[in-house]
């Protein structure tokens, strides 16, 4: 029979108190990062927020993206705070039936466009298992991020709320709305983390791009999410004198697509924008 002392007990609490405190800091210790997964021929950029807080755009084509989480975030944290589905094409989708597995997530954002497609219903289905508050995205829409302070030694309990997310894109609710060209639907975001803003363009091809364009939705970025992989259907000369971005990030992967096309890698170039590539540099990080 095994006898515990009570001084092998009051170890064990103040070891797990000593962890427990641990983690608390090193959550608060957490810097703002912005990941561009490489994902192969798919999207996927992964937000990380002080205080363990992830916001999670596509997933990608494969069951792989779990693994791929799981380098970036701890260990003991199976939440993620907020998933976004650009649209239902199966190379930004797929994964989230992975992520949804292994992972809970609390609140995800769709445009709920009509697609018929077996992956999408399966994705779908996993959605509904998932119990997650949905939201139909919509332009105008704001995510906020609300950090917990103390550092004003006049202001106790102090929130700082961040605006993290601008929706641009779908321009109206689109929920069971039929398209003839899906990336129609896109869920198109503004991205601001510290100093730096991201436009993230999902699979959005021209005709989208102009009416962003035309709405005034377009602010001066410092780096552009390519749109559709470097497609010549996207990235037009009209949104890179909008955006005037300086860095660009193509998510692509090996493919016969002809992604990226070489007009729109001579286009970047031509606008002085350094570009980079998930399938020449694997993860792309901006901290």
């Amino acid at each position: 029979m095994i006898r515990l002392t009570k001084s092998f007990i009051l170890s064990v609490l103040v070891f797990i108190a000593v962890l427990v405190f641990w983690f608390i800091l090193e959550k608060e210790k957490q810097e703002a990062q912005v990941v561009f997964l490489d994902v192969g021929q798919g999207d996927s950029q992964l937000v990380l927020l002080p205080g363990d807080v992830q916001i999670l755009v596509d997933a990608g084509p494969s069951a792989d993206i779990a693994a791929k989480l799981g380098r970036y975030l701890p260990f003991y944290d199976k939440e993620i705070e907020l998933a976004i589905l650009t649209h239902p094409h199966a190379d930004h989708l797929r994964g989230f039936i992975s992520v949804f597995r292994n992972y809970r997530v609390k609140n995800f954002m769709f445009s709920g466009a009509n697609y018929e497609s077996r992956v999408y219903g399966d994705f779908m289905a996993a959605l509904q298992a998932e119990g997650s508050r949905v939201y139909l995205a919509q332009a105008g829409d704001i995510v906020s991020f609300v950090k917990h302070s103390m550092s004003d030694k006049n202001v106790q309990n102090q929130n700082v709320q961040n605006q993290i997310l601008h929706i641009l894109a779908p321009v109206k609710n689109d929920f069971t709305r039929n398209f003839k060209s899906i990336h129609n639907s896109m869920v198109v975001g503004q991205l601001n983390l510290a100093d730096k803003k991201f436009l993230l363009m999902g699979d959005a091809e021209e005709d989208l791009e102009n009416q962003l364009i035309a709405s005034n939705a377009i602010q001066d970025v410092d780096v552009l999410k390519v749109g559709h992989h470097g497609s010549k259907t996207s990235t037009s000369a009209g949104l890179l004198k909008a955006a005037q971005p300086e860095e660009a990030i193509i998510q692509v992967g090996n493919n016969s697509y002809g992604h990226p096309y070489p007009m729109v890698l001579d286009r970047l170039r031509e606008s002085g924008v350094k570009i980079f590539r998930n399938d020449q540099l694997g993860d792309v990080i901006y901290r």
